[in-house]
């Protein structure tokens, strides 16, 4: 478990002169019922914009029944529901107008570099998790869900070409594990980061590839659900990044919640401006526009004149809790 943990951006093989970082720190998903890596890979994304979701949660947002057994939350099937119901604005990378792999590296490394957490899919080596010597062994279009928060070049990182030795840096939400302690942080150069799925399993291959078998699955999380454009940056870090117990595998019942330590950081903001810190407890009633006029959803607020560009709240909740916030200016609507 970490302690307010920074993004883990080891220097590996980060050597490049320009790199973008974006402030998402490590997490560690449920392994039970499947995984919950697409769950946390979109919780990792909400926490970067102010909110804070329990894996079980966002599980039950994509399945029929709000089970826990009865699928879970998939890049290229229903991440995009998942987005949505969870107030955030999003894009999807589309694999039917997909030519060749290079193309999906540039929109993600687009996105990175504009500040967006992306979520994709990548291939695990089978023979390294698995210990299985079938080539084909996983799954044909990826196997696990990462989030990608680092972007580094030799060129300037606002270049949007593709250069073959350009770095995407992700945290692998700690799947793979050495010696029992999650290693999370993984780069991969592009002209060497994909492959085919046989390749992706070579024993003496990479821990994780990106599929070049046609197709590639993402989706870059842009913002909060803001028609206006009212809301300011606000971000939250957790004192644990886990869920500890976690859920039963095969079991639909929510494990006891933990108590966490939220430090809430909200950022551009104008010493001379009044501004209202809106808390909701359920992502069916927080607006996505008129935050002021519509005050009551909330279940806190704070109005508050900060000392400088940020200001910053410390709360304690309950890991079973849904905790959203959304800043905006007194004078808002």
């Amino acid at each position: 478990m970490i302690k307010f943990l920074a993004s883990i951006v080891l220097s590996l093989t980060l050597f490049a002169e320009h790199t973008h970082t974006n402030d998402i720190p490590a997490r560690l998903q449920w392994f039970p019922n499947a995984g919950y890596c697409g769950e946390m890979s979109l919780i990792s994304a909400g926490l970067y914009y102010g909110q804070y979701l329990s894996q079980y949660d966002v599980r039950a947002l994509v399945t029929q029944d709000g089970s826990q057994t009865n699928g879970s939350l998939l890049i290229g099937v229903n991440a995009s529901e998942a987005a949505k119901k969870m107030r955030l604005t999003y894009e999807d990378w589309d694999p039917d107008l997909q030519e060749n792999t290079d193309q999906f590296l540039i929109w993600m490394k687009q996105h990175i570099v504009a500040g967006h957490p992306v979520a994709f899919g990548v291939y695990a080596n089978q023979y390294i998790f698995n210990h299985t010597t079938d080539p084909n062994a996983g799954d044909p279009d990826y196997d696990h869900i990462v989030s990608a928060t680092v972007l580094a070049s030799h060129h300037f990182v606002t270049d949007p070409s593709y250069y073959g030795d350009d770095e995407v840096g992700f945290n692998d939400n700690g799947y793979f594990d050495n010696q029992n302690t999650p290693v999370y942080f993984f780069t991969y150069d592009f002209q060497h980061f994909p492959a085919s799925r046989q390749e992706a399993n070579n024993p003496n291959g990479p821990i994780y590839a990106l599929s070049n078998d046609g197709a590639n699955y993402g989706i870059a999380i842009t913002g909060v659900a803001d028609l206006n454009q009212e809301t300011l940056p606000v971000r939250i870090e957790t004192n644990f990044n886990d869920e500890n117990p976690p859920i039963v595998n095969g079991s639909n019942q929510r494990p006891l919640p933990m108590p966490l330590t939220l430090k809430v950081t909200i950022s551009g903001l104008d010493p001379n401006t009044t501004y209202n810190l809106y808390r909701y407890d359920n992502l069916a009633i927080v607006p996505d526009s008129a935050f002021n006029a519509n005050a009551r959803a909330a279940c806190q607020k704070w109005t508050f004149k900060p000392d400088g560009s940020t200001h910053v709240l410390m709360e304690k909740i309950q890991s079973d809790e849904q905790v959203i916030y959304r800043c905006v200016a007194s004078s808002a609507p």
